[in-house]
């Protein structure tokens, strides 16, 4: 195998594993990961139903993975399985038919760690 060859393989590698590596964070909630992609056009249009404005403050949206436990939802938040507010789910599908969470991140000096401002859930829930 030539240099060549052996860098495009190298690169194709390194990009794979990004991709891989990216979906994987996305499905775990974490502050800030996949906003930019769904912010203008889903995000930003996404009202809390406790009537006090938006559910998207600047990175606190992004996709995340939900699971239905004794009859309850639990969605990942930081990598966490949390309970789902049931007040706090938005009738909305979003553009990729997934869950999605606006949330602090569980880290917020400002919020508890469990805080969570909406929660899209997908469409096969």
């Amino acid at each position: 195998m030539d240099c060549a060859t052996f860098c495009v393989l190298a690169l194709v590698l390194v990009f794979v594993l990004a991709v891989v590596i990216g979906h994987a964070a996305a499905q775990e909630g974490y502050a800030g990961q996949g906003h930019d992609k769904w912010h203008r056009g889903f995000y930003s249009t996404l009202e809390r139903p406790d009537g006090k404005g938006s559910c998207c403050n600047l990175m606190d949206c992004r996709p995340t993975s939900v699971r239905s436990s004794s009859g309850r939802y639990e969605i990942k938040k930081d990598g966490r399985w949390i309970p789902v507010p049931m007040e706090k789910i938005i009738k909305k599908t979003a553009p990729d038919g997934g869950a999605h969470i606006c949330a602090p991140d569980s880290n917020s000096k400002y919020y508890t760690a469990d805080e969570v401002f909406c929660v899209v859930l997908p469409l096969e829930m």
